[in-house]
């Protein structure tokens, strides 16, 4: 890039005087011979002559600036046979501040430039650089408008200061640029950061936190956080529990744990997840918009009501933290046996290949309350089908210390990616058309639907919509394709039995 104005003056006037310091190059005879052949190979340098050395030298370097690449053609010219020298490194020193580099090349330039200008018009591009630039180029008051702004400002952007562990300036003005478009060119200018991001020093990481950054400040997540809390408790001690917590922050993988503890009543772990849900928020800032809270628990915990915790964000009212946040139970037990994997990968499989599978049969299986199915003839029925992909149990089996007879773990076992469990007591012949009613719709939105669900059931002409109390008392256990795989290095195994004798 190449500025203009008094600071580039300034430059070429230093140039001179280092030059003309130079022994060997006081003299008129071998700038003679650099001018000559630069009339030669490049054209003609017709500066008048004042008799002043270094007043002579500025003028030839800026009139050999004229022409592209002229004034490298010159120092090299000049500059044989001394290019080891100190004097010399100083006037390649002063050359890389009047021509820096080139950020991009050519090719990438002209590509920017032209998704840039097929850009909506609102926001204005001024008006995104603002947030990277100290200074933008702007129209004189009264005057005509800049012939090409875009070119200014990626003039500008390239020459950038890139802060530590911070993407390059013009990555994040490319993202910035990005969310206001329409998919397509949101696309392909995002590709465009994909494709120079590792020449520029952009590591993929601050490049992904950059892009969820920006679509959080429009109130649409691209990569939400997720708070990762692993539960178990033993059953001899069934009040004991040991709690850890992680946080996968947007472009950024597992981060160090949060918590990892032990505590000794249903109010002491209440109390921890409360803490870890601040934590996580004050860490994430901007970020935490569309947060997933997952909680990790072993099947004799699995109908805990964790959407029921009470947190208590800053300076805000305690509510439970499944009325701000989706939070999904995932079963400790299938992320510990991988052998069960290939069947819930077979059944995600078909849910990828019908995405607008409805909440119904073939998809989704009622069991009524009191008619627990029998382990062995689950196993039997669902050993080598795709579907059903969900199980809505009105009545969930409590665990009773034999997972042989168990027919949630049979559930688990093959692969069913949500088990919707209704907590606690009620009138169950109610709960089917009720459950019915609210979870409707496409299967791949269920954990969506029951973020809804608990945000509360507002009441119609004083009468409560939805019966039963579902947003208190419904359990969504769920696994995804995004599921934990990615989150291996901060969960693990606790120092605990797993929930298990």
């Amino acid at each position: 890039m190449r500025g203009t104005g008094a600071p580039r003056t300034n430059l070429f006037w230093e140039l001179a005087g280092l030059i003309a310091r130079i022994p060997g190059l006081g003299q008129r005879a071998p700038l003679r011979r650099a001018a000559d052949a630069f009339t030669e190979q490049i054209g003609p340098l017709d500066v008048e002559q004042s008799g002043m050395l270094q007043e002579d030298l500025y003028a030839v370097l800026r009139r050999c600036d004229d022409y592209p690449n002229g004034l490298r053609f010159y120092l090299d010219t000049l500059g044989s046979n001394r290019t080891n020298t100190l004097a010399w490194a100083e006037v390649e020193r002063l050359y890389r501040r009047l021509c820096p580099e080139s950020l991009l090349t050519p090719a990438e330039r002209d590509e920017l430039s032209t998704l840039l200008g097929a850009r909506r018009s609102d926001p204005p591009l001024e008006r995104v650089a603002l947030r990277f630039l100290p200074c933008l180029p702007s129209a004189a008051p009264g005057g005509s408008p800049r012939r090409d702004t875009t070119a200014e400002l990626l003039d500008a952007l390239e020459d950038a200061v890139v802060l530590p562990d911070e993407a390059h300036p013009l990555l994040s003005f490319v993202e910035a640029v990005a969310v206001h478009q329409p998919t397509p060119l949101e696309a392909e200018l995002r590709a465009w950061n994909e494709k120079v991001a590792h020449r520029i020093g952009g590591e993929p990481r601050l490049l992904a936190r950059v892009r969820a950054l920006e679509s959080a400040r429009l109130g649409r997540p691209f990569e939400p956080g997720r708070l990762l809390v692993e539960i178990v408790a033993h059953p001899a001690v069934p009040d004991e529990y040991h709690v850890r917590g992680s946080l996968l922050a947007p472009g950024e993988g597992p981060q160090a744990l949060l918590a990892d503890c032990r505590v000794t009543s249903r109010p002491a772990l209440e109390e921890t997840v409360a803490q870890l849900h601040q934590r996580v928020l004050d860490r994430l800032g901007e970020l935490s918009a569309g947060l997933t809270v997952e909680f990790l628990l072993p099947r004799p915990l699995l109908w805990l009501d964790v959407d029921q915790f009470a947190v208590r964000p800053a300076g805000s009212v305690a509510r439970p933290i499944g009325a701000d946040h989706t939070v999904l139970v995932r079963s400790r037990d299938r992320f510990s046996n991988r052998h069960w994997w290939p069947a819930l990968h077979r059944r995600l499989a078909w849910l990828e290949s019908h995405p607008n599978g409805a909440f119904d049969t073939p998809a989704v299986r009622f069991v009524p309350a009191g008619r627990p199915p029998e382990p062995y003839d689950l196993l039997r029925q669902l050993r080598d089908e795709e579907t059903p992909f969900c199980f809505v149990l009105l009545e969930p089996p409590p665990y009773e210390g034999d997972l042989a007879t168990d027919p949630v773990y049979v559930l688990l076992e093959v692969g069913i990616p949500a088990i919707v469990a209704l907590r606690g007591g009620g009138r169950r012949a109610d709960a089917r058309p009720e459950l019915g009613k609210v979870l409707a719709g496409r299967l791949a939105a269920l954990p969506e639907r029951v973020r809804h669900l608990r945000g509360g059931a507002p009441a119609c002409n004083g009468a409560p919509s939805v019966t039963l109390d579902l947003h208190r008392h419904v359990t969504l256990v769920w696994d995804s394709r995004d599921g934990l795989e990615g989150a291996e290095a901060a969960l693990g195994h606790p120092r605990t039995g797993g929930g298990h004798p």
